[in-house]
């Protein structure tokens, strides 16, 4: 009989939303996956959250800066990666990592403007499209794990909510 194993990932990015949220809520679950590395621009930042996150992950590792970024996207253990980093270089790994096989769950914002958003979509399902297996990408949002969801229809050029609605997850339309 095959041997489990539990799903591997990694997290990119050491400010204080990962310290006081991402750490955390993933220590409550902790028995679901390996949290494999924790990647920063520099060292100092990295072994931060490396330090805080070993009393739940020991193995964790410590990654910084290209190399290591190019070791979490090199490693076939690591399949997905949480990005929590500054708003502007967000989209940019995430198409990294996308490109490297890895599914991405990306904080929000989503991408700077409407513009960079649609072409990271474009070059996303492009890039997805020539693969034998799509990569997920998804963004933050904590409406879609709520028991009811909206869903708005905006004119991006405005950003005004032209339609909304509200549905109960199982509940009959």
């Amino acid at each position: 009989m095959a041997k489990f194993h539990l799903p591997q990932i990694a997290i990119l990015g050491a400010g204080i939303f990962i310290k006081t949220q991402y750490i955390p809520r993933l220590a409550e679950i902790s028995h679901l996956f390996v949290l494999k590395a924790i990647w920063s621009r520099n060292e100092e930042s990295a072994r931060s959250v490396v330090e805080l996150a070993t009393k739940h992950f020991p193995s964790v590792e410590c990654k910084w800066g290209d190399d290591g970024l190019d070791e979490i996207i090199g490693d076939a253990s690591i399949i997905e990666v949480a990005v929590a980093l500054a708003g502007q270089t967000q989209v940019e790994m995430s198409l990294r990592l996308l490109k490297g096989g890895k599914h991405v769950l990306q904080e929000k914002p989503a991408a700077a403007c409407i513009a960079e958003a649609e072409k990271a979509l474009m070059h996303y399902n492009s890039m997805a499209s020539s693969m034998t297996r799509q990569p997920i990408w998804a963004v933050a949002e904590k409406y879609r794990f709520e028991p009811w969801g909206f869903w708005f229809l905006l004119d991006r050029r405005r950003w005004r909510c032209l339609k909304f609605t509200k549905r109960s997850l199982g509940a009959k339309q």
